[in-house]
């Protein structure tokens, strides 16, 4: 007996709705501007999830896949290959997530960052580039996106995450340990690239490039603005795995203790901890980000 066209049709419609991924956040709300025009202002979001991950089922990729189309694509491309539609406008490109190489991590230079490292990046977003903080999308969503981030390269199913550096106690940040960390400075050779005075202005620094070729000029201390975070912390690990992917190499040869101590010179260049409520000069290229993304222009 045939089966009437009415129950195809519901079928069919039945079958296509399973097919579809969860809707992803649209639009951007009030407390989203809000957090991203502090960010603007020189603040670092928290990021850090308070719930636990979502299993990764067919559901959770595909959420990943969809906002990756509607968030991430403008700039990164479709292809996770960095070469988006705004691409061209970017003075900071955007990853090329395609190459496996990553900046920000807890891990040792040369190795994959782990899930909650690129958690951390997508909920602070990066100072000095078109990279917003992406802190009030759902913490589901975030996580979907890492995983379809990491798809684009071949290196995550082969050799997986490295294992994370272990942070030791922050000490307090006192005057003698900012005094032990101008001279690590300069027994470090820091001034080539960073300036005497950490204003991106050494002898080295017209010419240094990323991996694919293009300018990179250090941040100056004084704008109070760090690519993974201003806090004591961010700063020692930052130093101890290097940024890969850039001519920041990694100091892991150098004692923890000094390490605190270049971390300590380095905030109170910024004028951190006593005056952190300062409202350095906007950035262009966050401008940017604000308008690709929340304006959409």
């Amino acid at each position: 007996m045939p089966i009437p066209l009415a129950i195809l049709v519901a079928l069919a419609a039945a079958l296509s709705a399973c097919e579809r991924p969860p809707p992803a956040t649209r639009g951007i709300p009030p407390a989203a501007r809000e957090s991203v025009r502090g960010w603007l202002a020189g603040a670092t979001p928290g990021g850090l999830p308070t719930a636990a991950r979502p299993a990764r089922d067919r559901g959770f990729r595909a959420l990943g896949a969809e906002v990756y189309r509607l968030r991430c694509v403008p700039c990164h491309g479709v292809n996770g290959n960095g070469k988006g539609i705004h691409a061209s406008r970017l003075s900071v490109p955007a990853r090329d997530f395609t190459k496996g190489v990553y900046a920000f991590r807890s891990t040792p230079s040369g190795t994959l960052p782990t899930d909650g490292d690129l958690f951390l990046t997508v909920s602070r977003g990066v100072h000095g580039t078109a990279m917003i903080p992406w802190s009030w999308l759902g913490e589901n969503e975030r996580w979907a996106v890492i995983e379809h981030v990491k798809s684009f390269s071949p290196r995550f199913r082969e050799e997986g995450a490295g294992e994370p550096v272990a942070v030791p106690p922050a000490p307090a940040e006192t005057s003698g340990l900012v005094a032990l960390g101008a001279a690590a400075w300069t027994r470090n050779g820091c001034a080539k690239c960073h300036g005497e005075t950490g204003e991106g202005d050494g002898p080295s620094a017209p010419t240094l490039r990323r991996d694919d070729g293009t300018p990179v000029r250090p941040l100056p201390f004084s704008a109070g603005r760090f690519l993974r975070g201003g806090a004591l912390p961010d700063l020692w690990l930052t130093l101890a795995t290097g940024l890969d992917g850039t001519p920041m190499p990694s100091y892991a040869a150098v004692p923890a203790d000094e390490l605190w101590a270049l971390g300590a010179w380095v905030r109170a260049r910024a004028g951190l901890p006593s005056a952190p409520g300062r409202a350095p000069a906007p950035d262009p290229e966050e401008r940017l980000g604000w308008q690709i993304d929340i304006e959409g222009r």
